[in-house]
């Protein structure tokens, strides 16, 4: 599963990237793509606590989990480009994070 959440977390990255930088518009048809890959991230994530910390605070994760995949299908209802981008970058990927190890998200760039 982490393979696939790295995946899933780095194609999100460039669809935010790509919106922030190149003002694309159609990251409401690029998010619909990995509809899939997201929904199986929410029911991974829903379905237990993986991190063994208090349960009140994993159930406070689990309903924002919920709240930010409300806003993703809202905006793409909507196709509300900006609260598509703010639920992905700043809801969504932060959950992924947790799970991304800190190397795949810098990139292994040694050049710099």
């Amino acid at each position: 599963m982490e393979e696939r959440i790295q995946n899933l977390y780095q194609k999100l990255r460039d669809i935010s990237a790509l919106y922030l930088i190149y003002r694309m518009q159609n990251n409401v048809e690029q998010v619909k793509k990995i509809i899939p890959e997201i929904q199986e991230f929410v029911l991974w994530f829903l379905d237990g606590n993986r991190f063994g910390i208090e349960e009140g605070l994993y159930q406070g994760m689990c309903q924002n989990v919920i709240v930010i995949l409300d806003d993703i299908l809202q905006a793409m209802k909507q196709e509300d480009i900006v609260l598509l981008h703010d639920a992905v970058a700043y809801g969504l990927m932060e959950y992924l994070q947790l799970f991304v190890e800190e190397e795949q998200e810098e990139g292994t760039d040694d050049s710099l």
